[in-house]
């Protein structure tokens, strides 16, 4: 609820604290006492335009600061911006702060953190709506009469199964569209991963193989080199004074030498192991020697398979293992190519089904919401008939609509105020009155589904008075049982009836006007609604009035 309202140097008003009433607060006071400023102050902060000339004279700026309880928490809006900002809601209050700057400048805070003028409309809009400026009332959207009428018939439940219907359509058409694109993708690439899969299929390479094949090249090119160089290796291991012979000589004669002295036997044995060490590499040296080719034929063989390999890997590579890589990727989205269409074929069976179970869903939300706006409209234009408007007729109109997140209806709520005439959105109606007399009624009627706290009210007066008068203000009561109400009235019905009355007046001095507020209670209160009953607080039979209907509205 609004808690605090301060106006500095805006229009004719200086400095104003106002605090209202939690359910039913009115002001009051005489024509061009300032009453609209405060309306205009309010407006200021649901992000209408700021006007330079309504900074008072003499000063460079203009503030409005407006304080809302919230023990509910924050709204959506709300909680977005605090989580944005890394901001929590202190002592569930939220400050809400507009300065305009004569430069044409203005400066926006929320909860302290600066804010956009987007950022203030949506927050502001979920904390209080005002009746009498088309532009700043919630229900004129119908994007907001729908979500309104969910409320009233209760439908949360059907909305979050179809809504959940709605997301898994939306999901398989998203995959659907993928699949669609990887198998375009697919068709496109097909002639050109047919031909590279055939290449390196013909190839068939194996990991490694290129550079198993340049070792082979390498040693087969030196085979002359390596035959002269391990031929003469093998002449000192084993001929005439090679190593073999010299270890078994030398094995023999520490053998002799142990039987003499025990202790050489270890090293008898190491000279053994040495001479069969050395023994076993003559040999493994003699069988290479014996496997060295020499063959052109052969070099030229492994010489043509290494440049197929090498072919490959300057196309698909750089390496053969990337080579490998790609071959094995093109197969599959070959493959996927290949099987893709009865793959989309099977995802579009299940899109058909979730799109009949989606609208199933649709057309039972839909089913319950144009049942419940029989009944509202019938309670809507029994309101109206009390507020004065005997002749009133209220439709709640349907289009039926593109499947979105809130189903398949569209809907507006239309208002004829006079006989004879046709059906029109209620945001086309043109009497500032009668639009306030609709809002109030529309609101009234939805008193349990509508989530705004604040609802303020000007002009709801217009026009009526007499029975009327007292029916406006007796919906006005009871909907402050449920909602803060703030009205701006000229009627002393209405303002018997509120919890808090604020009156405006202006005083005048040294050539300069102010717009004073202030909290009227008691003998100060029965003169304020007798000066609304006859223009004069002073008469004993305007104050005698003003008793009774402050007795009647406690």
């Amino acid at each position: 609820m609004l808690e605090r309202l301060e106006i500095h140097n805006y229009a004719l008003i200086e400095d104003s604290l106002l605090e209202f009433d939690e359910h039913f607060t009115v002001i009051s006071g005489e024509t061009g006492a300032g009453k609209s400023i405060i309306l205009g102050a309010l407006s200021l902060l649901l992000g209408s335009k700021a006007d330079v000339q309504a900074i008072r004279s003499g000063s460079e700026s203009a503030t409005v600061t407006a304080t809302f309880y919230l023990p509910q928490g924050p709204g959506e809006a709300l909680s977005a911006f605090l989580d944005r900002e890394d901001l929590t809601l202190g002592e569930d209050t939220a400050i809400i702060r507009r300065t305009i700057r004569r430069t044409g400048r203005s400066v926006t805070t929320i909860c302290g953190a600066t804010a956009t003028l987007s950022d203030l409309t949506a927050v502001s809009c979920e904390l209080f709506d005002i009746s009498a400026q088309r532009d700043h009332q919630s229900l004129l959207s119908p994007q907001r009469q729908l979500r309104v009428l969910d409320a009233w018939a209760a439908c949360d439940d059907r909305l979050g199964e179809y809504r959940a219907r709605y997301e898994e359509h939306q999901r398989l058409v998203g995959q659907h569209k993928a699949m669609q694109a990887s198998l375009a993708n697919a068709r496109r690439e097909a002639d050109y991963l047919r031909f590279a899969v055939d290449e390196i299929a013909q190839v068939d390479p194996k990991p490694g193989e290129d550079e198993e094949i340049a070792q082979q090249v390498k040693i087969i090119a030196s085979a002359e080199q390596l035959y002269e160089q391990l031929h003469l290796a093998t002449h000192h291991l084993h001929e005439g004074t090679g190593a073999v012979p010299l270890l078994r000589q030398a094995q023999g004669e520490v053998a002799e030498a142990a039987h003499i002295d025990g202790s050489l036997t270890p090293l008898v044995q190491r000279l053994e192991g040495a001479f069969l060490e050395v023994q076993d590499i003559y040999e493994s040296l003699r069988d290479y020697l014996g496997s060295i080719s020499f063959s052109p034929d052969e070099l030229d063989a492994l010489q043509g398979r290494l440049a197929l390999l090498q072919r490959l890997k300057k196309k698909h590579g750089p390496t053969l293992e990337a080579t490998l890589a790609f071959f094995a990727e093109s197969q599959a989205r070959l493959s996927l190519g290949e099987e893709g269409e009865a793959a989309l074929e099977a995802l579009e069976k299940q899109i058909e089904e979730a799109r009949l179970q989606m609208m199933e869903s649709a057309r039972s939300l839909s089913d319950v919401r144009r049942e419940a706006a029989l009944r509202l409209s019938m309670t809507v234009e029994s309101k109206l008939r009390r507020l004065g408007m005997q002749q009133a007729r209220f439709f709640i109109e349907f289009e039926t609509t593109a499947p979105t997140t809130v189903g398949i209806d569209s809907v507006e709520y239309l208002i004829c105020a006079n006989p004879g005439m046709e059906l029109l959105p209620i945001r086309s109606v043109a009497s500032g009155g009668e639009l306030s007399r609709i809002m109030l009624a529309v609101k009234t009627s939805l008193a349990k589904s509508d989530a705004i706290p604040t609802l303020i009210f000007d002009e709801v007066d217009a026009g009526i008075g007499g029975t009327v008068a007292i029916a406006v203000a007796e919906e006005l009561s009871l909907l402050s049982r449920s909602h803060q109400v703030v009205v701006i009235t000229h009627l002393a019905s209405i303002a018997s009836k509120a919890d808090l009355h604020l009156v405006v007046h202006k005083e005048v001095a040294d050539s300069m006007s102010w717009s004073l507020i202030s909290k009227v209670e008691g003998d100060a209160r029965r003169r304020e609604i007798a000066r609304m009953l006859s223009g004069d607080e002073t008469s004993q039979e305007s104050l005698s009035h003003a008793s009774k209907l402050l007795e009647r509205g406690l």
